[in-house]
């Protein structure tokens, strides 16, 4: 056996040996005790369910970080603050690798882990392909939100021209002078 091929043997088993790929994310802004491990539950039953009902693959890297957060709050997205208003539920930033949940968001009820689930998709997205502007990785974001929703009895009642147009690349706001 050479010295190169022990070398990258051994590097592949402290890698599986060290949990790398496997790590959990940092759970933030829980108000219970119960919160972080609930959600970590949440994450590990979404995962399972877009490796069987999705053709996504998983991520590259691991969610960073899960940070609950109060409508209205501020949140690096981008590179930039943001500001949350009341109609956002959930959001991914690339960047950080970070989901933000929006309160009140409880991990019992299939409509909040379906929020989960679609900015989970956005993390698969992310590493899976390239899109033309990131917009344009919310169609399929809420095509599976939905799909999950009525796999429970649910909808999600969404405005699906409004999703198309907001998953559309074009120019926005873009007034002639």
């Amino acid at each position: 056996m050479t010295t190169a091929r022990t070398a990258s043997q051994a590097a592949l088993i402290s890698l599986l040996l060290s949990g790398a790929g496997a790590a959990e994310p940092d759970i933030t802004g829980a108000h219970m005790a119960f919160e972080p491990q609930a959600i970590l539950n949440a994450v590990e039953e979404l995962d399972a369910w877009l490796d069987i009902y999705s053709d996504l693959p998983q991520a590259k890297e691991p969610i960073r970080e899960i940070a609950l957060i109060e409508a209205g709050a501020e949140v690096l997205y981008g590179g930039q603050m943001t500001q949350l208003d009341s109609t956002v539920h959930g959001l991914y930033d690339a960047e950080t690798t970070t989901i933000y949940l929006v309160r009140p968001w409880f991990a019992d009820t299939v409509r909040d882990r379906s929020v989960l689930l679609h900015e989970m998709v956005h993390h698969r997205q992310a590493s899976a392909q390239h899109w033309y502007c990131p917009q344009a990785m919310e169609w399929d974001a809420y095509r599976l939100q939905e799909d999950y929703l009525n796999m429970l009895d649910q909808t999600g009642g969404f405005n699906w021209g409004w999703v198309l147009l907001a998953s559309s690349c074009a120019v926005r706001d873009h007034h002639p002078d």
